[in-house]
């Protein structure tokens, strides 16, 4: 990355056209003292023609095609499919000879080096995220939020954006938390000089310091069906339980349990239920002859008529190459899904682990196969293909949102970025690490009760549970979340595991990812444009 604010040097010219509609003369001659002026004034609808622009954009940064041809690093999701493929749970394919790309085959880091488009897109995206936030904070010093709502509003969510992306790089290219270990470059405003590294600990206070701010300026904003800055309603904007979903993680990733169970607390008042059973994953409503895994029936691929009431952030019907990873997931999907071979599977090894008698058994296939399966063919016809023992049915569908099974059909899902149950790991997890192990295993029985198919509900102690309540905590974390948001990759980073393939798995190649590999290098234009890096 050349220095984010090269490319967005000045907010100004976003209001060159304000002036008429402001009634200000002469025409798009707007200054930078009038915008504040007009801030200050608390109208709501002067501010809404100077800032609403830039302020209803900052949720999708999350979201945004990111540049490029490559579907695999465009956007967020994608970014972290590859992450996906960097741990032991995901088996990708069959065989060697099935792959049209290797991201599975890389070992951690060695296959995104610092010049490496899957390596620097991961610094540009968190970095472009940072740039928008400061874009807007820019205009919003305290002086000139005032008492406005509308401004704490627009406020808040541009610093759970910042915070967000600050923590998505720290993920990416720092190790486990220490104080003293190396941290990032802060830039608290749009330009201004390059800066060094900072310490974690610093970069972590800047980060901490964001989100309580946003925490406060929420609650003060009387956003949300209650006013009290909880937009429940609407899965697709930042608010407060986006701000305290952040917060939960930040904190645990920093050891400030206390912290992380108190925002997990905020956003379960919120958020209580999750999927229910019949929508727990694919399901086949037609024949073994004739299948028909409606994606409108999957909580996972559909939010309509409150099929996933887990959803605290994400994105409705989604059609483009952002979404593409759904569709990889997807083995009955085009493209890097099934229609290619490069099936994503579970290892057996996680596979034999989970309870006959829990839902997410169901979400795959165990050791049995669909022979005959009918693909289509993104440039138009069909191929026979079986579909292999072990692949993912969680995120399966044969007709897509609109009910056809249709090739454009198969790319189009709601996708889910943030949802009730990593709350409930994040807050067990907090809590076993802090020396609750009671409290640990009644959050962890509250999911296990949920995730019950059949007969005696199931807990902790008839789960089958071995070694400590953490290790329960980290085999939940394995099934519950696998295959979203590269979270196996950024767990066994937090935890100190390495991701190994082994032997007696059902893996194409058994290589061990070591928690060392697990860590990006600072690209090499970045300590190129920046002469404190080096």
């Amino acid at each position: 990355m050349k220095k984010y604010t090269v490319i967005l040097l000045t907010s100004l010219w976003i209001f060159s056209s304000c002036a008429d509609k402001l009634n200000l003369a002469p025409a798009n001659q707007i200054t930078q003292e009038q915008i504040m002026a007009i801030l200050a004034s608390g109208n709501e609808a002067q501010i809404d023609v100077v800032l609403g622009s830039i302020a209803g954009a900052i949720p999708t940064w999350i979201h945004r095609v990111l540049g490029g041809s490559d579907s695999r690093t465009n956007s967020l999701l994608n970014l972290q499919y590859v992450n996906n493929l960097q741990g032991s749970d995901i088996v990708l394919g069959l065989d060697a000879t099935s792959f049209g790309w290797d991201a599975y085959g890389f070992v951690g880091k060695d296959g995104r080096n610092a010049i490496n488009g899957f390596n620097t897109t991961y610094w540009g995206f968190g970095w472009k995220c940072v740039a928008e936030a400061n874009r807007l904070l820019d205009f919003l010093p305290d002086e000139v939020v005032g008492e406005s709502k509308k401004l704490k509003n627009y406020k808040a969510s541009a610093l759970t954006l910042r915070a967000f992306a600050y923590n998505f790089l720290m993920e990416n290219y720092r190790g486990a938390y220490r104080s003293d270990g190396e941290g990032l470059m802060i830039y608290d405003k749009l330009g201004g000089d390059y800066k060094p590294f900072s310490t974690a600990g610093d970069t972590y206070d800047f980060i901490k310091q964001d989100l309580a701010d946003a925490v406060r300026l929420f609650g003060e904003s009387g956003i949300g069906e209650d006013g009290d800055g909880y937009t429940v309603a609407n899965t697709a904007d930042i608010d407060l339980t986006v701000a305290n979903f952040v917060r939960a993680r930040v904190s645990l990733l920093t050891g400030d349990y206390a912290t992380a169970i108190s925002a997990c607390n905020a956003v379960l008042a919120k958020y209580p239920n999750l999927i229910a059973v019949e929508n727990y994953g694919g399901k086949n409503a037609g024949t073994d002859d004739a299948l028909q895994f409606p994606a409108v029936a999957n909580a996972f691929l559909s939010f309509a008529d409150n099929k996933n009431p887990e959803v605290i952030f994400g994105f409705a019907d989604v059609n483009d190459s952002r979404n593409a990873s759904s569709t990889w997931m997807n083995v009955f999907g085009l493209g890097l899904g099934g229609e290619t071979g490069e099936y994503a599977r579970i290892v057996n090894t996680l596979y034999d682990r989970i309870a006959p008698n829990d839902v997410r058994k169901g979400a795959f296939l165990g050791n049995a196969t669909i022979p005959n399966y009918e693909y289509l063919i993104a440039s138009g016809g069909t191929s026979i293909r079986t579909v292999p023992s072990y692949s993912n049915l969680k995120f399966a569908a044969t007709h897509g949102l609109d009910g056809k099974k249709e090739s454009a059909s198969l790319n189009r899902f709601d996708i889910c970025y943030m949802r009730t149950s990593e709350v409930l790991l994040m807050k067990a997890e907090a809590q076993a690490k802090n020396n609750d192990d009671a409290g640990a295993k009644a959050t962890l029985n509250t999911l296990l009760a949920a995730r019950t198919a059949s007969g005696e509900t199931l807990t902790c102690d008839n789960y089958g549970m071995t070694g400590s309540v953490l290790d329960m905590v980290k085999l939940q974390w394995r099934i519950e979340m696998w295959g979203e948001n590269g979270l196996e990759y950024y767990n066994n980073k937090r935890w100190g595991v390495d991701a190994v393939r082994t032997p007696d798995s059902n893996h194409r190649n058994n290589i061990t990812i070591t928690v060392e590999k697990m860590t990006l290098d600072i690209p090499d234009n970045e300590r190129l444009y920046n002469p404190n890096l080096n």
